[in-house]
């Protein structure tokens, strides 16, 4: 077989040298043809160029020679003048100058000036002809001097011309460009040619095309040494300074004058002809290369195919020599009278038959008695009939031994027109042998089978369908086993659950048992349960099959997931717990945003409206926030009134905490109930990277909420400041409870009648000193006593503090009722009657000796038991003052119901009253309603004698403020009242 592929390969190699030469030669030769061409190209470019340039240069010093000459001519004449009539002859050559102006329309002036460049006749001379008139500017054979070009106002481009008139005199004449220009002007050039007149200093003095981007302009000139002398260069290819255009140029030079022409051909359009040559060549290159190709693969199949068939056919043969040997399968024959039975060399070695044929009859009777008979008939049938043999029968051997064979064969036409009979023989006997041992095996699993208590199946991987169940399976889902038998796999399991079906079967080796898995199964009444499925394959009454043993798990599963589920849910919300949050993040891993939800009130729902509300309430907020959850991270409950809200995308925290907010702020609505929060929101970031738990994170996040909830927002972040002011506050909470009989202090600040000064009441502020002369500032302090419930055991203490402090005053004789502000918890959480009446009673005070102060937004909390509470305060005589008023939300139609004496206008709406006109505006409307509501006015925060004498001309009743005096110890304020009293 190596001879041959070499062979068939020579030919084909020989076809790809021949086409690779030809194509190389044919590449070498447009090569050198459009290398040729090229430089042809180029090199009547070159000669185009020199021409147009050595063309224009002869028109040039024609032009520039005529215009020597004339001037020569007036020069001389003016010299002549200048010796005869010097007076006269500025005037006289005017005259002559004019009608050489006439004339030389190229000529823009002709003017005499001194050695200095003044003028001395009419026209404007040039003050830097000195600098210009140097040998350079002049040529070999010439005596005008080319100064540089100027710009004559209106006049365009001038090339300034000087020629001596003598020692001290100078002609000086102005030679339009534009007359140059109209030398170069309709020569071809091409779309990227150019020619142009340049002097001696690189100034271009004409150009075409694209005059007005140049004349005047200076550029770097190439051999200006040359300028002066008839030259020709051929620049050859170059880019033009001007428009960096790539050209063909040449240069060319005046003997007599300092100028040069250049013209150039634009390269592109020299070789625009020549590029179509170049594609066409490409192309034809490429022609070649791509039919050489298909040539080349086209007979390289073809030898491959040929290739290939004379392999098939020489595996071929050795496949089917083996597979006869491997099979024990051999061919026979019988002749067309049947007399004759012929076999291949194989049946030798199969049945050990030292001859290659046998009469029929003799072969008959070898085949075993109990199947000769069976055989020889179906044989001759066969044979009369043109049918088909295929029969299975046992065959004795010499020596006794038995083989079961299975004989297949059928009638075909001879080469000469006989009939015959052929056929293969094939030895089955070790199949025989493994089948009765399969019998065997199964009689044993069908009493395995269907004694067994488990439910158990055997099904068709490819149809699906059901191919034995056991009696188990029977009474497990209901069908009785002619039902099992019609039906499919699918039919016991849920929609959802038949591609992991078809998933599971794939995965099943055979011999092997796999997938015990737990899967939703359905039972004939609909019932779905759960089982763990246990999945082997195996051989099935000759086929391959599926067991399935299906274990019944529902209750076992139920259980443990309702352990699982209390250990990580809470139970009344459905949502995670802390600690299941917290694993769950420590898991994932990376950053993530925790925000703590504390609502202050949500157990109090419960134990004022009852569980059932309570549970309500409960499940609407869960619900509310489960969304946030969903669509941004996860979700926790810490009983019994906050939540934890854990963000997981950094992206979207702040939309995220926007939303939370709005959600959290609106009302929970009931039938016959609304509810509103007051949420506070504690957040706290763990970033990529942080060596930090979960729970640690949650606990930030819950002391800022603590942070929020004492700096009165709804939101705060967590910061390290967070921590320490957490741990002051709890230093601080413990402090207060020793700190009400022995550190806190009542200081006292008057309130005076606003048309004299005189006092009228004292109102009690609480004061905490410390040890360095300090005070902590009570925004610090009273808030913490109202969350701890402190505030209960210091207002009792205020109340009697003041109680004392009034006797102190009668004592001293001052009777001044002393005003006590009262906090919202302690109004609502004590009885506050009792504790005043105690106080009165102990030092025997008498009715009206104390106030108390209460802010309109506590009122408006409970309206009705305020209502009660003060009603009560009313009858024992104590006069009650709304304080802030007008900062709050209160119902004016129901605060008018309310037993009120006394209306304090806050400080903001008293600051700059007298010089700030809304301020003004807002204190008149008080003072009005106030007084239209039969009560007494007194306005906070006067400190400006201005101030005082604005509300005391509005009619405000009292004032209060450091004008009339700061909070100081009672007897600093018992001391300052003798010296007014004595003062007045």
């Amino acid at each position: 077989m190596p001879a041959m592929k070499r062979a068939l390969a020579r030919p084909l190699r020989t076809l790809v040298w021949l086409g690779i030469g030809l194509g190389m030669l044919l590449a070498v030769g447009l090569s050198i043809m459009l290398v040729n061409d090229y430089q042809r190209r180029q090199e009547a470019a070159q000669r185009q160029s020199t021409a147009i340039s050595a063309g224009t240069q002869r028109l040039l010093r024609l032009e520039l020679r005529n215009l020597e000459r004339a001037m020569r001519g007036i020069a001389a004449d003016g010299a002549q003048l200048f010796e005869r009539v010097p007076t006269q002859a500025p005037d006289l050559l005017d005259e002559s100058v004019r009608g050489v102006l006439q004339r030389h329309q190229e000529l823009e002036s002709i003017v005499v000036v001194d050695e200095f460049g003044r003028a001395l006749t009419s026209g404007s001379g040039d003050l830097y002809l000195p600098l210009w008139v140097v040998d350079s500017n002049r040529g070999e054979h010439s005596r005008l001097y080319l100064g540089p070009p100027q710009q004559a106002p209106g006049q365009g481009w001038v090339l300034p011309l000087a020629l001596r008139m003598g020692e001290n005199r100078w002609l000086l004449s102005r030679l339009r460009t534009s007359e140059l220009q109209t030398i170069i002007n309709g020569l071809d050039v091409g779309r990227d040619g150019v020619i142009s007149i340049t002097d001696g200093g690189g100034y271009m003095l004409a150009r075409s095309p694209d005059r007005a981007a140049a004349i005047g302009k200076r550029f770097g000139l190439k051999h200006r040494d040359r300028l002066g002398r008839d030259a020709v260069v051929p620049l050859g290819i170059e880019h033009s300074p001007v428009d960096n255009v790539e050209r063909i140029s040449t240069l060319t030079t005046l003997g007599d004058y300092p100028l040069g022409v250049y013209a150039g051909l634009g390269r592109r359009d020299v070789l625009a002809a020549w590029w179509p040559y170049v594609w066409a060549s490409v192309g034809l290159i490429v022609l070649y290369w791509g039919a050489f190709a298909l040539v080349y693969l086209s007979l390289r199949r073809a030898t491959r195919r040929q290739h290939a068939m004379s392999e098939e056919l020489r595996t071929g043969h050795a496949e089917l020599h083996m597979a006869h040997q491997i099979a024990q399968i051999c061919t026979w024959t019988v002749d067309e009278d049947a007399s004759l039975l012929r076999w291949s060399p194989m049946a030798q070695q199969i049945f050990h038959i030292p001859i290659d044929s046998l009469p029929v009859a003799d072969f008959f009777a070898r085949v075993h008695r109990e199947d000769a008979q069976r055989l020889q008939d179906a044989f001759h049938v066969a044979f009369a009939n043109n049918g088909v043999l295929d029969e299975m029968f046992r065959l004795v051997l010499p020596g006794g031994k038995v083989r079961w064979l299975s004989a297949r064969g059928q009638q075909v036409d001879g080469v000469e027109g006989e009939r015959r009979m052929i056929g293969a023989l094939t030895d089955v006997s070790d199949r025989i042998e493994i089948l009765a041992r399969a019998q065997q095996a199964e009689r044993q699993f069908r009493l395995l089978f269907d004694r067994n208590p488990a439910p158990f199946w055997v099904f068709d991987p490819d149809t699906l369908r059901f191919l034995e169940v056991n009696e188990a399976a029977v009474q497990q889902y209901g069908y009785s086993r002619e039902e099992f038998l019609s039906m499919s796999i699918l039919d016991i399991r849920p929609r959802e659950g038949w591609d992991e079906i078809r998933q599971a079967i794939a995965n099943a080796g055979p011999g092997e048992t796999h997938d015990a898995q737990v899967r939703l199964h359905r039972r004939k009444d609909g019932t779905v349960f759960e089982v763990r499925a246990h999945l082997a394959r195996l051989d099935f009454d000759g086929r391959q099959a599926c067991l399935v043993l299906a274990e019944d798990v529902s209750e076992r599963l139920a259980y443990e997931r309702d352990l699982a589920y209390h250990a990580t849910h809470n139970v009344a919300t459905g949502l995670l717990n802390t600690r299941a949050l917290a694993a769950q993040l420590d898991e994932e891993g990376g950053s993530y945003t925790i925000a703590y939800v504390q609502f202050r009130g949500l157990q109090l729902v419960a134990d004022t409206l009852g569980r059932e509300v309570g549970d309500v309430v409960l499940q609407a907020m869960a619900k509310r926030l489960g969304g946030l959850g969903v669509r941004y991270g996860l979700l926790a409950f810490q009983p019994a009134e906050d939540f934890i809200f854990a963000i997981r995308d950094d992206h979207e925290r702040q939309s995220a905490l926007d939303t939370l907010v709005q959600t959290v702020s609106e009302p929970v609505r009931g039938q016959d109930w609304l509810h509103q929060f007051e949420p506070r929101i504690g957040v706290a970031v763990k970033f990529e990277g942080d060596v930090i738990s979960a729970e640690q994170v949650i606990g930030m996040a819950a002391q800022a909420a603590h942070a929020a909830r004492d700096e009165g927002s709804v939101i705060a972040w967590y910061d390290s400041t967070v921590s320490s002011r957490l741990a002051e506050r709890l230093r601080l909470a413990g402090r207060i409870h020793t700190a009400i009989d022995s550190e806190f202090q009542l200081y006292f600040q008057p309130i005076c009648h606003a048309a004299d000064g005189t006092p009228a009441a004292l109102e009690a502020l609480l004061r905490w000193p410390q040890a360095d002369g300090s005070f902590i500032p009570p925004g610090e302090f009273i808030q913490l006593c109202e969350d701890t419930g402190l505030i209960l055991a210091l207002g009792r203490w205020v109340i009697r503090e003041a109680a004392q402090a009034q006797r102190q005053l009668v004592d001293a004789g001052w009777d001044l009722p002393i005003a006590v502000n009262v906090s919202a918890v302690q109004f609502f959480n004590s009885d506050l009657v009792a504790e005043f009446n105690r106080a009165c009673q102990e030092f025997n005070l008498s009715r009206g000796a104390l106030h108390v102060e209460l802010t309109e937004s506590s009122l408006m909390r409970k309206p009705a038991q305020a209502k009660q509470t003060m009603q009560r305060l009313h009858e024992q005589g104590i006069c009650i003052s709304l304080d802030d008023f007008g900062t709050g939300y209160s119902n004016m139609s129901y605060l008018q119901h309310l037993p009120l004496d006394i209306l304090k206008i806050d400080r903001s709406f008293v600051a700059d009253v007298e010089s700030n006109p809304r301020n003004a505006s807002i204190c008149r409307a008080l003072l009005s309603l106030g007084h239209s509501m039969g009560l007494t006015i007194i306005a906070e925060g006067v400190e400006t004698p201005g101030q005082q004498q604005w509300l005391a001309a509005h009619g405000c009743d009292q004032v209060q403020g450091f004008l009339l005096g700061r909070p100081a110890p009672l007897a600093d304020v018992i001391g300052r009242l003798e010296i007014e009293a004595e003062a007045t």
